[in-house]
């Protein structure tokens, strides 16, 4: 990716997760990259356009975190390993993850999603489906259902970071990381 399609595409979520759809505006963001609003729409056709790749890109670097594990371990450790990458990446890419999963306002990009985004969007469960399922595979978990058990912990590692990130517990990052991987280890073996 360009650096100014990479500016373009930061500037834009940064302006969307502080203003909000009703404020985000093309003019805004040609502004904060320093380009006209003309040259911005030869880039992308419309807001929607734009913010659904803002939120692809999320994914994308999302999925990078998911990509890096071992698949060849024990398949228990690589879902503790991927549910602690979902952290990471909610911790370090905390911007991309509030837009992702945190705003009301992201179904705007996620309406026009084409075939290629929709599978970019799946892309990152079906790592975490296919782990399940090779954990049932090898009878290391109860359960019999890789989607429903994939489900249920990413809404699980999901609840926990986004009451965390939206400051809704009163923890350190520190406390919150330890609480949030001794919560994520005890529902991985009770699945």
């Amino acid at each position: 990716m360009s650096e100014s399609k990479e500016l373009i595409l930061v500037c834009a979520r940064d302006i969307f997760l502080k203003e909000g759809l009703s404020h985000f505006s093309m003019r805004k963001v040609a502004s904060c990259v320093g380009m006209s609003a003309t040259a911005l729409y030869r880039h992308y056709i419309n807001k929607e356009e734009l913010l659904f790749q803002v939120i692809l890109r999320g994914y994308r670097i999302f999925s990078r975190y998911l990509e890096k594990i071992n698949d060849t371990q024990n398949p228990l450790v690589c879902l503790e390993k991927s549910l602690l990458a979902y952290l990471n990446f909610a911790l370090t890419e905390k911007p991309y993850y509030e837009v992702m999963f945190m705003s009301n306002d992201q179904m705007t990009g996620l309406k026009k999603l084409n075939s290629a985004g929709a599978a970019e969007m799946r892309h990152s469960f079906e790592l975490l489906q296919n782990r399940v399922q090779r954990a049932i595979d090898q009878k290391l978990v109860k359960t019999e259902d890789s989607y429903v058990a994939s489900f249920g912990l990413w809404a699980y590692a999901h609840g926990q970071v986004s009451l965390f990130l939206s400051g809704r517990t009163e923890v350190t990052r520190k406390q919150f990381v330890k609480v949030y991987t001794s919560l994520m280890k005890s529902y991985i073996r009770q699945m």
